[in-house]
């Protein structure tokens, strides 16, 4: 199964947009109107990294779905190979969180902003924790709040494959372009904090990749877009543009946020996968990028509670970032997120993985993986 390197280095851009969000823009303390205040401003925008995965992953997972539609053991490849790459490190780090617990560990004040308030277990392990975060209005402990994404994943993974096999590739078009016009309605009418963890209201970032993922496998789309690719650059740079404004006024495009930045995402998605951008591909396909890229599942599940272990151990709470010495405790499990990180793909994630490519699509193959 073929991995396309510039896709790994998107992945690596979203990973990076997520640790500065969650290690400098919601921790740093700054003065107002100070240099570190704009600084601040400047990456308000990073929590976007999310949106970045659910779009490549639209991309990805429904590529492979339709590469091989027509497999005689279709719906059964796909979950394993779903289930041998997220769920050995998502329950090893439920059953971690849950011995912190027993050990009363949780209990302790300088740790409460990582165990405070879990939803129930039950939630956890059926993916179901985003709707009880959405009633709640909360993502509850943050050594597992940020699996909502997860979830919402998961949840796209239970549509996503049913949907493909039943419907007609023009048709499917169609329905998903609907799904993604649908989503800020769906934030118009029922807004609020759901609106952002739960997988209907979050269809645009998920579904417009998905919509792109139909139109790359039509013959005439990608000679198409290479021929037009000062249009698509132009595009791109429109919405950047955009995304630069939301950065400045944040709440300026309301329900539409989401749906611009999907759109800004897939666009850098179509560049990449098309190769329209040389000097950018080649970006995208270097190392640094590129390995991030394939650690991103491990430093996503890891970092927030590495984080929130070394502030509570060294500083007694939650992580703040007021002064140098806090900087460098953010610093230093920043760097052992990423080595637990390695060890986890190279001798946990990894074998799992390996295992689970021993099922393949027959009499297809696919053209993309994840």
């Amino acid at each position: 199964m073929r991995r396309i390197l510039q896709l790994d280095g998107v992945r690596g851009i979203a990973i990076i947009l997520v640790l500065i969000w969650h290690y400098f823009a919601c921790q740093v303390v700054a003065e107002p109107k100070s240099i570190l205040q704009y600084c601040i401003y400047a990456t308000s925008l990073t929590w976007s990294g999310v949106d970045l995965f659910f779009v490549l992953s639209g991309f990805l997972i429904s590529g492979i779905l339709l590469d091989n539609r027509d497999a005689s053991n279709y719906y059964k490849v796909f979950y394993l190979s779903r289930a041998f790459r997220i769920l050995p490190l998502y329950f090893l780090l439920l059953t971690l969180f849950q011995c912190f617990v027993m050990v009363g560990i949780a209990k302790m004040p300088a740790f409460q902003w990582l165990f405070h308030d879990p939803l129930p277990l039950w939630s956890y392990a059926t993916f179901t924790q985003n709707i009880f975060m959405g009633v709640c209005g909360d993502f509850g402990p943050h050594w597992l709040g940020i699996t909502w994404s997860l979830a919402v994943e998961e949840q796209f993974y239970l549509l996503i494959p049913l949907l493909i096999y039943l419907t007609p590739r023009r048709s499917l078009f169609l329905i998903l372009l609907a799904a993604v016009l649908a989503a800020p309605l769906l934030r118009w009418i029922s807004p609020g904090f759901h609106g952002y963890v739960n997988t209907p209201w979050r269809a645009d970032s998920l579904l417009s990749c998905a919509a792109l993922a139909v139109l790359v496998r039509w013959g005439f789309f990608i000679p198409l877009v290479q021929k037009n690719k000062l249009l698509l650059r132009v595009l791109f740079i429109i919405l950047l543009s955009g995304a630069a404004f939301m950065t400045a006024r944040p709440g300026f495009f309301g329900i539409f946020g989401h749906l611009w930045l999907a759109g800004l995402y897939s666009c850098l998605v179509l560049i990449a996968f098309a190769g329209t951008e040389p000097f950018l591909v080649r970006l995208l396909r270097s190392r640094g990028l590129v390995w991030f890229g394939q650690l991103s599942y491990g430093i996503y599940m890891l970092h927030e509670g590495m984080n929130g272990l070394l502030h509570g151990l060294f500083r007694n709470g939650p992580p703040q970032i007021r002064n140098l010495s806090d900087a460098f405790i953010t610093v230093s499990a920043f760097g052992l997120t990423l080595v637990l990180a390695a060890l986890s793909f190279r001798f946990f994630e990894r074998p799992f993985l390996r295992y689970g490519q021993q099922f393949q699509y027959s009499p297809t193959k696919s053209k993309l993986t994840d």
